[in-house]
């Protein structure tokens, strides 16, 4: 029986530090379209395009830093 615990608990490590993973990949690739589309932004004199590139790119920011949170923890 505790093998089998222990066995379920490796399993959910496993599929934590893979999911943080993605989350880290996938949230660096948003900062990176949005420092892009911010530096279009000025280039253009776009303040809109600005403020979105900005946004998103805090939010790849946070869905990195989430991930690689969920990675460590898994350890």
């Amino acid at each position: 029986m505790a093998d089998q615990d222990r066995n379920k608990d490796k399993d959910k490590d496993k599929d934590t530090k893979k999911k943080g993973a993605e989350h880290e990949v996938k949230g660096t690739g948003k900062e990176m379209k949005g420092k892009a589309q911010k530096n279009v932004g000025k280039a253009t004199d776009d303040r809109s395009q600005q403020a979105k590139g900005a946004a998103k790119e805090a939010e790849g920011k946070v869905q990195k830093k989430a991930g690689e949170t969920a990675r460590k923890s898994a350890d």
